[in-house]
């Protein structure tokens, strides 16, 4: 890009302002289209609103008399503050840069907030190098405001005007309010950890209980709490914290994996933006935790259909239940690329084999002719035991639907994104694989951003993740070190925290009453009429 345009007789285009263009391509965005924004209520009593107030107060009043604008984005770039010319920020508000609404680059291309945010350092943005079109008659100046001790971006700090080149003293002024609100993030800090600090001395004082207390890089618990916790991480509190932040106290259940749930009381800490107080309660053991280790989970010698989405571990899963003895593996998918005749002709020299189990993947790619020949073999008396899989269950065509009926036992595989309490376990196994046994540690933020995730190519994609963070040089893993695509806790989401919590506990309870859904309505309080809207609303499957 810079070569054509020095080839064209105008200046060559800086090289960070090529790429930011490239990023926006890539993203969709069109020069010619307008501005892709969505506009949500801001939190103005965050730290970074808080900490950047007075600043932001002064440099308002020094600027009076100027045609400018001064704007302050959040770490997603969505504007949390705006204020300057009336007549510019109608201008801008034209083009709906408002309070609410994000500027990344993947909304509207090159700008000094997204692009600041992309570099991660200041950069001034001339008015021909917007991507937009529309953006074009305006010059500015962004730069990253970052927390002094995570070093982690919390905001970008913008002045904007309508001149075609940014004014050099932009760099120096936005740069020092930048630094004079890092430092006042600091103060805020330290405060933040004393209140913190406090809150748990006092809680703990008065009580033995499991006590644990969480901010956004702050946990703090007792050893009651650790004891309650058993094997699991105090991570699994984190999801808790967070939706107590977003809806205020609150009780639930927390997820133990195999060790059960145990009842958990949230409350918010005064005095700070995300600071929450938890006592534990009684911890109730799960179904399979109360079997006894030499039971199998399932039958021998019966017909299983493990079902989930791809990616779940739906092959892994049925190796380990088809056990010992000789097993066959037949993947579905080659009929696809053969013939049926071959395929056919496969399975039943295998079934005359002496083969004790055989499992055959992806059922649910099989036409109507193969399913009645899978199914004819499955139907004799003296041959092998078949374990399959499968799509979930609920979106298996008829004729798979009866062959899968065939099989006495089923498994239906949890997709990633209802798995958020094990998120944290399954991330450090896979990068103990990973890195050679080097461990990788998530901080609360970055946890909190991956169980926002809907995560369509689950344990893969976690897998794919975890190897990419591998080759990081750190082992502490914030916000900032993931992939962009897996920072935002809300974007991907397409749920906020209420909803999540929401579904989570009607998956729990009908897990817990076998999918009857009369019993797990009185369980949940609600008629069953609401059960099944919510369930519909929430995508919550009907078969759990």
């Amino acid at each position: 890009m810079a070569r054509s345009a020095a080839s064209a007789g105008r200046a060559p285009v800086r090289p960070e302002i090529a790429m930011s263009w490239h990023r926006a391509r890539l993203s969709g965005v069109g020069p010619e289209s307008g501005a892709r924004v969505t506009v949500v209520d801001v939190d103005r009593s965050s730290r970074l609103a808080i900490a950047a107030a007075p600043v932001l107060d002064d440099l308002v009043a020094r600027l009076d008399d100027q045609s400018l604008c001064l704007m302050l984005a959040d770490r997603d770039c969505r504007v949390i503050f705006q204020s300057g010319d009336r007549r510019l920020r109608a201008v801008l508000e034209s083009g709906g840069v408002v309070v609410g609404s994000g500027l990344g680059e993947d909304a509207v291309g090159t700008n000094a907030l997204g692009t600041a945010y992309e570099l991660g350092h200041g950069v001034s943005i001339n008015g021909a190098e917007h991507y937009l079109h529309a953006f074009k008659s305006f010059s500015c100046y962004g730069c990253p405001v970052r927390h002094p001790l995570t070093r982690r971006v919390e905001g970008i700090l913008d002045i904007t005007s309508t001149s075609r080149t940014a004014n050099p003293l932009f760099g120096p002024l936005v740069v020092r309010a930048a630094q004079d609100i890092e430092l006042r993030l600091l103060d805020g800090a330290r405060e933040v950890e004393r209140r913190l600090f406090l809150a748990f001395q006092h809680a703990t004082r008065q009580r033995s209980s499991p006590i644990a207390v969480l901010g956004e890089d702050t946990v703090l618990t007792n050893r009651s709490c650790l004891e309650r916790l058993g094997s699991a991480d105090p991570s699994v509190l984190n999801s808790l914290a967070l939706e107590a932040r977003s809806l205020g106290d609150l009780t639930s259940e927390v997820d133990l994996g195999a060790m059960g749930t145990v009842a958990a009381r949230a409350e918010r800490i005064d005095g700070t933006s995300d600071g929450v107080l938890v006592h534990l309660g009684p911890r109730r053991p799960s179904v399979a935790s109360t079997a006894p280790a030499a039971t199998p989970a399932l039958p021998t010698g019966r017909d299983l259909l493990v079902a989930g989405e791809p990616g779940t571990g739906r092959s892994t899963e049925a190796a380990r239940l088809a056990g010992g003895g000789s097993t066959a593996h037949l993947d579905a998918a080659e009929a696809l690329s053969g013939s049926n005749r071959a395929w056919a002709a496969t399975l039943l020299g295998i079934t005359r084999g002496d083969t004790d189990t055989v499992i055959v993947d992806d059922v649910d790619v099989l036409d109507a002719a193969l399913c009645t020949v899978l199914g004819r073999a499955m139907g004799t008396a003296e041959g092998p035991r078949f374990v399959l899989t499968s799509g979930p269950t609920s979106e298996l065509p008829s004729h798979i639907g009866r062959l899968v009926a065939r099989c006495s036992d089923r498994v239906e595989l949890s997709p990633l994104r209802d798995r958020r309490h094990d998120l944290n376990a399954l991330f450090k196994e896979m990068a103990r694989r990973a890195g050679n046994g080097r461990e990788l540690i998530l901080t609360p933020g970055a946890l909190q951003a991956l169980g926002a995730q809907p995560w369509p190519g689950n344990l893969v994609e976690l897998a794919n993740l975890v190897r990419e963070l591998a080759e990081l040089p750190t082992r502490r893993i914030e916000v900032g070190d993931l992939p962009e695509r897996y920072r935002s806790t809300a974007r991907r989401s397409g749920r906020g925290a209420r909803e999540r919590a929401e579904r989570v506990a009607i998956l729990h309870a009908l897990k817990a009453h076998g999918g009857n859904k009369l019993r797990a309505a009185r369980e949940l309080g609600i008629s069953r009429t609401t059960l099944y809207r919510r369930m519909k609303a929430l995508d919550v499957p009907d078969d759990v």
